[in-house]
């Protein structure tokens, strides 16, 4: 039987950091051997990660060139935006021997980065050293147009929109209007309606563009978006759903329902929901659909442990949903 897989998460103590402690701890081929915080450091994890069953783990202030001498098999990078990239000469280093698994923005549009999402780039991500997480929001819009970029309309005045709305957790944990509960409270705010980082994202990735205008609401945790757009062939709902059923039926934690999804659905799940398929019946080619996952789950730490599996398939035998139960 292989070693364990010997872990490490730059980045702990937000709430990324959080859910990758807890999916890893009950991995059983995965040994998580230290966890780096500078504000958490000496505090023992069990004090700060609700169930998590080593006594004895204690969260470091961390010194990142010391990694090199650590001997991990993975290595994720759980930091804001903008500090990975800093650092780039030393993960091609250590890319020798670790995996590093980059759960910020700084590396998806990087061609000497894997875009690390599991169920479209799985052959890819099994030879992987270097694996940019997808972002939240990014996942959702890709999984909810790509079964129709063979029949969007190619027309610059036909660009598929998004509308979405998350829970604060997206915010992070540094203060903001985007994440103060008392400013929210019955609450729903715009931000950044233009060139928002996951709509270059997406249109990067499916080579299309695409328009999206986000939200942020009251909830803690959990995204739900509206697609439109207008198709080269008219379809009913019914049609449309048995595509998406169609093209998503080997892709576990890709769900696909007739009725709308909902947060309700996902909070606190693996899964992302695709449903509330509708087409017009006066405008021909237009569709609708609604897409709900965990941003948090789904759209952080879950994809992290399913590209982690993937790129430790060869030397620990490792199952795409490994660890995760995707009920």
């Amino acid at each position: 039987m292989p070693d364990l897989i010997k872990a490490a998460i730059l980045g702990a103590r937000g709430y990324v950091g959080v859910e990758l402690i807890q999916l890893l701890d009950q991995h059983h081929q995965v040994d998580l051997a230290a966890v780096f915080s500078r504000s958490y450091a000496g505090l023992k994890v069990k004090d700060k990660v609700n169930g998590f069953s080593d006594s004895n783990l204690q969260y470091q202030a961390g010194d990142f060139n010391a990694l090199k001498t650590m001997s991990l098999d993975v290595l994720f990078l759980a930091l804001p935006d903008g500090i990975a990239k800093e650092h780039d000469p030393l993960w091609q280093v250590m890319s020798e021997d670790t995996i590093i698994i980059d759960l910020s923005a700084d590396h998806r549009f990087n061609d000497d980065w894997v875009y690390g999402q599991p169920e479209t780039y799985a052959t890819d991500l099994k030879l992987a050293k270097l694996i940019a997480n997808p972002g939240c929001y990014a996942t959702g819009m890709q999984m909810g147009l790509r079964p129709l970029l063979p029949y969007l309309q190619n027309d610059a005045y036909e660009t598929p929109t998004a509308f979405g709305v998350s829970g604060y957790s997206g915010a992070g944990t540094s203060p903001s209007d985007k994440n103060n509960t008392e400013r929210l409270a019955d609450n729903v705010l715009a931000y950044k309606p233009t060139g928002h980082t996951h709509e270059k994202e997406v249109s990067h990735v499916l080579g299309r563009t695409i328009r999206f205008m986000p939200h942020v609401a009251a909830h803690f945790r959990g995204i739900h978006l509206t697609l439109s757009g207008k198709l080269n062939l008219n379809l009913t709902a019914q049609e449309l759903f048995a595509l998406f059923k169609n093209f998503y039926v080997d892709m576990p934690l890709i769900k696909v329902q007739k009725k709308p999804s909902e947060i309700q659905q996902i909070t606190q799940k693996h899964p992302l929901i695709i449903g509330g398929f509708a087409c017009s019946e006066t405008e021909p080619g237009h569709f609708v659909l609604n897409v709900c996952l965990d941003n948090l789950m789904k759209g952080a730490a879950t994809q992290a442990v399913q590209n982690m599996n993937l790129a430790c398939a060869a030397s620990h035998n490792t199952q795409p949903l490994e660890g995760l139960n995707n009920e």
